[in-house]
């Protein structure tokens, strides 16, 4: 059994890391940290395992042998250095670092220290989306050349009635801090970019891309309330030719093409499509905490028209997909861990997605392609 702790007692860990590290045989849950007792207390609440206010004291904790980083942004490297240089395991939840450059040092200190660094794209794991890769996998709809995902939610026009209870604050920190980094461009668009790769094995290496800050801009809110973008266009060039379509948002959302409704909380909306050479496919999400796994289509060369894939009826459960796709991810972890073939994300594949992120941020500076420098 592997003894895991948390740092980060947020929306993320509650929802999402903590019921799947509890949920499995392979994991003994022996500390959870968060600078703020407030937030600490409450997830305790939920989750009675040790806490403790600050990382240090978590880390030295006698036989723990991996932690799960849940924190802003901006303190990623630093935790995930920390917790390596005392050879604990690191899932660090994306983005891995800031910079490649920090993401370099990262890959170099979890060679040396013999640790597993792996980050948290467990979009690779949604029942729906490996569903996808096994369908191209197959062969049958031939070579994608072509990919586009609308990703957006309304929450910033009415932020009082479309974020659910409780999540406020989680919304708020992303738009209103300047530590972070980034926006949604950063947020999301790695999930993307990690996907189109895990599915395809083609690796990016060009973005053209556009961000607004639609809420300052637009909607009248002051600047200090909306410091990062709220919509982004990306379009990633991948080495055999597929090119990916990318667009973000909480100022608006499009109508799904299959649910062709947005998910009651915030709004959110979560569809692709992939034009292959021999056929067409769609794939239509709700939310990662919704019981329902999402839907797929196809359309094959042969004249048979739109078909829905057959999937495994929706899992009513607290965490709904987040249940499958975060306990899948650990398990792929521990895998890793123990040195089996694992599909969780390492280190190598969370640098990729940061270059293509600050690759986005330079092109949508500049109005001009960038290629990746990894």
């Amino acid at each position: 059994m592997i003894r895991v702790g948390v740092i980060g007692a947020g929306a993320a860990a509650l929802t999402a890391h903590l019921p799947a590290l509890t949920a499995l045989d392979q994991f003994e849950v022996v500390g959870l940290c968060d600078t703020s007792p407030a937030r600490l207390a409450a997830v305790l609440g939920r989750f009675p395992v040790p806490g403790f206010a600050e990382p240090d004291a978590l880390l030295g904790l006698p036989d723990l042998d991996a932690v799960v980083i849940a924190t802003p942004p901006q303190t990623h490297a630093t935790l995930a250095a920390k917790a390596m240089e005392r050879g604990k395991h690191v899932l660090c939840e994306k983005p891995l670092a800031p910079t490649v450059q920090e993401c370099r040092q990262l890959l170099e200190m979890s060679a040396r220290t013999g640790t597993v660094l792996a980050v948290g794209h467990e979009k690779r794991f949604h029942p729906s989306l490996r569903r996808v890769r096994d369908l191209l996998a197959a062969g049958s709809l031939g070579t994608p050349f072509y990919a586009g995902v609308h990703w957006g939610a309304a929450a910033k026009l009415e932020p009082e009635r479309l974020i659910p209870p409780g999540f406020r604050h989680g919304y708020e920190w992303r738009w209103r801090d300047p530590a972070v980094g980034g926006g949604l461009l950063q947020d999301h668009l790695p999930h993307y970019v990690d996907l189109l790769r895990f599915w395809t094995a083609q690796e990016p290496v060009g973005v053209l891309a556009y961000t607004v800050n639609v809420a300052r801009d637009f909607l009248g809110w002051a600047p200090e309330h909306s410091v990062w973008e709220d919509f982004c266009l990306a379009v990633v060039r991948y080495s055999a030719g597929l090119v990916l379509r990318f667009e973000t948002s909480v100022v608006g959302r499009s109508i799904s093409p299959i649910w062709s409704l947005g998910s009651g909380m915030g709004e959110w909306t979560e569809y692709g499509y992939l034009l292959c050479s021999d056929g067409q496919l769609v794939f239509d999400l709700l939310p990662w905490d919704s019981s329902e796994n999402g839907r797929i289509a196809v359309n094959r060369k042969g004249g048979e028209g739109w078909l829905y894939v057959e999937q495994p009826e929706p899992v009513r459960r607290d965490g709904g997909a987040a249940s499958e796709m975060f306990q899948g991810q650990a398990v792929a972890w521990a895998g890793a861990i123990e040195g089996e073939p694992s599909s969780v994300a390492r280190g190598e594949d969370g640098l990729i997605c940061i270059a293509a992120v600050e690759a986005a941020y330079r092109a949508a500076d500049t109005c001009a392609e960038v290629s990746l420098s990894t």
